[in-house]
């Protein structure tokens, strides 16, 4: 049976990538998306509602989207769900839940007219 793994979200950047080395000299890019749903309520009044995404990019994106991507630009990014557990600092085990975006079918495109006008305009796993 096929099974398939795969998000893709468009939104806004809530705050500046963050790029951090890993173990073994590679890096990783992490920033938060924000998606919103708009809607008109029984009282025909227009409502929203904001949904917040953590995304962690990893692989030759993570240079473009270091230097590229800055908080209230939009993007589409395409990668898989995660989920990973952790232990913050006082040891209480803790869970996230991140879109990964890394290798071939992992991409961030720029939707943003200034950034495409600097240059490139997508971000892909495999090239950039």
């Amino acid at each position: 049976m096929l099974t398939v793994n795969r998000a893709t979200l468009v939104g806004h950047i809530g705050r500046d990538p963050e790029i951090r080395e890993l173990k073994g000299g590679n890096k990783a890019a992490t920033f938060s998306l924000a998606t919103t749903e708009k809607w008109t309520d029984r009282e025909s009044k227009p409502a929203e509602a904001t949904d917040w995404h953590r995304v962690v990019v990893y692989g030759a994106s993570v240079e473009i989207v270091g230097t590229m991507l800055r908080k209230g630009d939009p993007v589409m990014v395409e990668g898989r769900i995660a989920t990973r557990k952790y232990s913050d600092r006082e040891g209480t085990e803790r869970s996230v839940t991140e879109i990964v975006v890394a290798g071939p079918q992992g991409m961030v495109n720029i939707l943003s007219p200034r950034k495409a006008e600097e240059g490139s305009a997508t971000a892909t796993g495999a090239t950039a």
